[in-house]
């Protein structure tokens, strides 16, 4: 089904996602869901999405691929700082609520690792 309302779409947006704490999440699906219902608020619009799991390496992420096109059919316009900046500053937060803030001590290890 996605890929037929795929057909025809001049450009897609497709990214990865990588929480640094990925294997300590619950649910990486969960997360995605909930990341992209974010992303939907943000932009104002319904995305149409597609995406996968993947825990084959040592770092669990998650591939995501998104139409070009807003609920209405019009060109899907993202901004350039909001995929650089706004999605990783989402994600962030979507962590954050479920493993809760990192410390001095936290960051301070993983940036010795």
């Amino acid at each position: 089904a996605f890929i037929e309302r795929c057909r025809g779409d001049k450009h897609q947006f497709r990214f990865i996602v990588a929480p640094e704490d990925a294997a300590e999440m619950e649910d990486l699906r969960s997360f995605t869901r909930d990341l992209m219902r974010q992303m939907e608020n943000d932009l104002g619009t319904r995305l149409d999405w597609i995406a996968v799991d993947h825990h084959n390496t040592g770092h669990p992420h998650t591939h995501i691929l998104v139409r070009g096109v807003t609920e209405e059919g019009r060109v899907l316009n993202i901004a350039g700082d909001y995929i650089a900046h706004g999605i990783r500053h989402r994600a962030g937060e979507l962590v954050t609520l479920e493993l809760g803030p990192q410390t001095e001590i936290d960051i301070a290890q993983k940036l010795r690792a």
